[in-house]
């Protein structure tokens, strides 16, 4: 559990914003902040297209919500985006962005001129080899594969981690987590986290976690245990869950581990 200095003022337990959203995967970004909040960061700017502003307002009465230019993000949003980005502890990019072309170019920008702790999820994984110098990206088994054209076992997602100078949350039915020399493996969860939105869950609780002061790899293997294990509460108390139910779960099980 996260500790905070009693003389502490607004903002001083984590800045964050979350990049994500499209016409089609509206719900990612939401998961995401949600996640972050749940996570106990003070504050968190959603970065969203315009068509889901008001859908992101009514989750959280919390959200400083800043919107894209357009109902993707381009081009038009990447000097808006890093000015802001010079007032966070943390940004997540990727949740619900979608594949559009512009978006990609958008991406590569961002990434390659983001000078805070950054997380990396979903399709932004793809854009770009140029990474701010606190980076951790959250490839599941498929993706990581893809990326790098390895198999993901614990050999090869080390192996990359120290190529690209970043933490590597391989996300399976065990997360492998590596930065450097360093490796762990989590063992928490269950099969029920297949379902649409966990991913976006994790990147936003890894970013509030970070954005509180933990270090990038101990909030990797602190937010996949975390996460774990509401999943493997909700499954014996309703027998299956929603994303929704993770991250409404995330602060009793901070509180109790």
């Amino acid at each position: 559990m996260l500790k905070r200095k009693n003389d502490s003022h607004k903002g001083d337990n984590g800045k964050i914003m979350i990049v994500g959203g499209s016409e089609m995967f509206h719900g990612a970004p939401i998961l995401s902040a949600l996640a972050a909040e749940h996570s106990g960061v003070d504050l968190i700017f959603p970065y969203i297209p315009p068509c889901q502003a008001e859908a992101a307002k009514s989750y959280s009465l919390n959200f400083i919500i800043q919107k894209f230019s357009e109902n993707i993000l381009t081009n038009k949003d990447v000097k808006s985006i890093l000015n802001l980005s010079k007032k966070m502890d943390v940004m997540v990019i990727g949740p619900g962005l979608g594949t559009n072309i512009k978006t990609k170019q958008a991406v590569k920008s961002i990434v390659s001129h983001i000078t805070i702790p950054t997380v990396i999820d979903a399709s932004a994984l793809f854009y770009t080899n140029s990474f701010p110098k606190t980076t951790v990206l959250t490839p599941h088994r498929g993706e990581f594969k893809e990326m790098t054209g390895d198999e993901p076992t614990v050999k090869n997602v080390q192996k990359w981690a120290k190529q690209l100078g970043v933490t590597i949350v391989c996300k399976g039915h065990e997360d492998i987590i590596a930065r450097g020399e360093e490796i762990a493996i989590n063992k928490t969860g269950n099969s029920y986290m297949t379902v649409g939105g966990t991913g976006d869950v994790l990147s936003g609780l890894l970013g509030g976690l970070i954005a509180q002061g933990m270090d990038s790899f101990e909030a990797c293997k602190y937010g996949t245990k975390i996460l774990g294990l509401v999943a493997e509460n909700q499954t014996e108390l309703q027998g299956n869950f929603r994303a929704i139910d993770l991250v409404n779960g995330i602060s009793g099980m901070i509180k109790t581990n």
